[in-house]
């Protein structure tokens, strides 16, 4: 058995060179746009209701937590900016990455994987078809745009939750809570958000593509591959948004 640490590398290589022929095939052509927007729209359909459901629940939660600790200090109103901001920039891009990448990276990776398996990306080859511009980037492409996308539908849906939580149920004066809503918000919070979902949704799609790309072992190698991509990607997501984090922290944005 080969040292953890000798595969560990070799699997970084193969991660970068993979990468690398992606990008070469994003850069020139053919390009398959159909391919790549229907893969758009079916990732859209899968991921709209998990990441609305995974967003609007957590900012109803910091929105009733935060009156408790608002009102001791008499500054109540000041909770829809702390509200607004947190999901911009934290909660709703990494958590609708995370959905995006249970779903459509799971499922991205379980059918390239089923077409490995069947020997479907070799006939591609023998057609003169180049499977990484076939079968992956489309998903790659797909996934770094609707990510963003998804992003935003949450971003309302927290925001709307947030104030339903605050104001009908905590009773939080309306008014305040709409004049205060983006008094501390700016549109570098906005663009951060996005440029995390693009940067995550890229990830999500190279992982999906290369766990695929690289299974074997039939029915059960596909389920391997999918939770493999499902928790490859939950860990990336995770550990770039604390660096990213604290990265924009040391820069005081």
């Amino acid at each position: 058995m080969s040292n953890p640490l000798v595969r560990a590398i070799e699997t970084i290589g193969a991660v970068f060179r993979f990468t690398l022929q992606l990008g070469r095939c994003i850069l020139t052509g053919p390009r398959y746009f159909r391919e790549t927007i229907r893969v758009m729209e079916l990732l859209a359909r899968r991921c709209l209701v998990p990441v609305g459901l995974a967003v609007a629940p957590v900012a109803g939660v910091i929105a009733l937590q935060g009156v408790q600790a608002f009102r001791e200090y008499g500054v109540e109103g000041l909770l829809s900016s702390m509200l607004a901001t947190s999901i911009l920039r934290q909660y709703s891009p990494t958590l609708a990455s995370i959905m995006v990448a249970a779903q459509a990276g799971s499922s991205i990776a379980a059918r390239i994987g089923t077409m490995k398996v069947r020997g479907q990306i070799d006939a591609l080859a023998v057609m003169s078809v180049d499977p990484l511009r076939y079968v992956v980037v489309p998903g790659l492409i797909a996934c770094m745009v609707v990510t963003p996308l998804l992003n935003v539908i949450a971003t309302f849906l927290g925001i709307v939750s947030g104030w339903f939580f605050a104001v009908p149920v905590a009773g939080i004066n309306d008014g305040a809570f709409f004049d205060n809503l983006y008094s501390q918000v700016s549109p570098l919070d906005l663009w951060i958000g996005m440029g995390k979902c693009a940067f995550y949704g890229a990830g999500v799609g190279l992982i999906a593509g290369y766990v695929g790309m690289a299974t074997s072992g039939g029915a059960a190698g596909v389920g391997r591959a999918a939770n493999r991509t499902v928790v490859y990607t939950i860990i990336l997501i995770l550990v770039a948004d604390f660096v990213i984090g604290t990265l924009l922290l040391n820069q005081g944005l």
